[in-house]
């Protein structure tokens, strides 16, 4: 379980298909079999050196999320568990990635936050409310504008520079994982 505020920006340092080498940013803390979210997806650390740790990534994750097109040397939004006793800033974010999005629009405001729009498969439209939350590579943040197909998010300047959102381009693929709650409360109304 995971809150979307992310921790650091992490290196990707090799790739090997469904096996991905990460610089280690936290050298005294992390464990084997710790889970970490990579842009929000939750991956499992299964080797760990002072410098730096590798996951495995099953097919079914390389599905769902935008790992297909990261490359060595791309950043991964990174964020370790959450504690029981820790403050939850963000939103209860599970790990788990619903689908890929894709940058669409992008809007600096007069403020220096930054606007973007993204799509995505308008099956997962009722999962989305104005005012509502969404994890975009792991961030947790407030939907602005929705409609059947697309989403606006507003980011402020500490999110641009402390997440690999900051820096996104118009067409690329982001990790989207949809609000738990809502996804309960869809699943048992369309279970009566």
């Amino acid at each position: 379980m995971f809150t979307g505020i992310i921790e650091k920006q992490a290196k990707i340092l090799e790739r090997n298909w469904w096996k991905f080498v990460i610089e280690n940013l936290f050298p005294w803390e992390l464990q084997l079999w710790q889970s970490i979210a990579h842009d929000g997806a939750c991956m499992s650390i299964d080797s760990l050196g002072e410098e730096s740790y590798s996951f495995f990534m099953m097919q079914e994750s390389l599905n769902k999320t935008n790992f297909w097109y990261k490359k060595v040397w791309d950043s991964f939004n990174v964020e370790r568990c959450l504690k029981a006793e820790d403050r939850i800033d963000g939103h209860f974010v599970s790990g788990h990635i619903d689908t890929t999005g894709e940058i669409t629009y992008l809007e600096r405001i007069k403020d220096n936050s930054l606007i973007i729009w993204v799509s995505f498969d308008e099956k997962f439209s009722k999962l989305t409310i104005e005012k509502g939350s969404i994890a975009i590579n792991g961030v947790s943040l407030t939907i602005v504008d929705k409609k059947p197909t697309y989403i606006s998010v507003s980011l402020i300047p500490l999110t641009q520079d402390w997440t690999n959102l900051g820096s996104i381009r118009l067409w690329e693929k982001v990790n989207l994982e949809f609000d738990m709650l809502g996804k309960y409360i869809l699943n048992t109304q369309s279970n009566d």
